[in-house]
C-alpha cells in the first residue's frame, strides 16, 4: 500500500477562489443599485427660451430671463453701478430690500481680432470687481459669464434678475 499526501484542509486552508466571482457579482449589484437610486431623484432640466434683446443699440443674444435691469458698461464704477441699480428699483417700483439673485455678465470682443477668451477675461474680470466693490449687493448672487460678439471689446452688458 502506497502511502501519499493527504490533503487536509485543516493543514493547508479552505480554497475560496471559487467564491470570487460571485463577491465581484454582489459587488457590481450593490453599486448598479446605488446608482439607479441616485439618478432617481435627478431634477428635470428645462431650458429657458433663447431672448435677443438691445442694450444701447447693441443685439444681445441671451438664454436667460428676459426680465430684469439690462446695463452696459466700459469701465468698471462702483458707484456709477451702485446708482444705476438704484435707479432701476426705483423705476420698476422694487422695495429698497429687493437682492440682486442672478447676474448675467456678457463680455464683448472683436472676433476679427481677439479670441472668445478676450470676452470671457473682461466678464470675468468685471464680475470680480462688482463682487468686490459692492458685497451688498453681490454676496449671494449667482454669477453667469457668457461672450458675445456683437459687443465691443472690452464692454460688459449686465443682466440683473432681482427678487423681494
Amino acid at each position: 500500500m502506497v502511502r501519499g499526501v493527504r490533503n487536509n484542509s485543516a493543514t493547508i486552508g479552505e480554497d475560496v477562489t471559487d467564491k470570487a466571482g460571485w463577491m465581484y457579482a454582489d459587488l457590481f449589484l450593490a453599486l448598479m443599485v446605488i446608482f439607479l437610486a441616485t439618478i432617481s431623484f435627478v431634477p428635470e432640466l428645462r431650458t429657458a427660451p433663447t431672448t435677443t434683446s438691445t442694450v444701447e443699440g447693441t443685439s444681445v443674444a441671451s438664454s436667460t430671463m428676459n426680465q430684469g435691469a439690462q446695463i452696459q458698461y466700459s469701465v468698471f464704477d462702483a458707484e456709477k453701478l451702485r446708482t444705476d441699480i438704484t435707479a432701476y428699483k426705483k423705476e420698476k417700483g422694487l422695495s429698497t430690500g429687493s437682492e440682486i439673485v442672478y447676474v448675467q455678465v456678457i463680455g464683448g470682443y472683436n472676433p476679427a481680432s481677439e479670441r472668445i477668451n478676450n470676452g470671457t477675461v473682461t466678464a470675468v474680470n468685471f464680475a470680480l470687481k462688482m463682487k468686490n466693490a459692492l458685497p451688498e449687493y453681490f454676496t449671494q448672487t449667482a454669477f453667469k459669464i457668457a461672450t458675445d460678439s456683437s459687443l465691443p471689446s472690452n464692454t460688459v452688458s449686465l443682466r440683473f434678475v432681482f427678487a423681494g
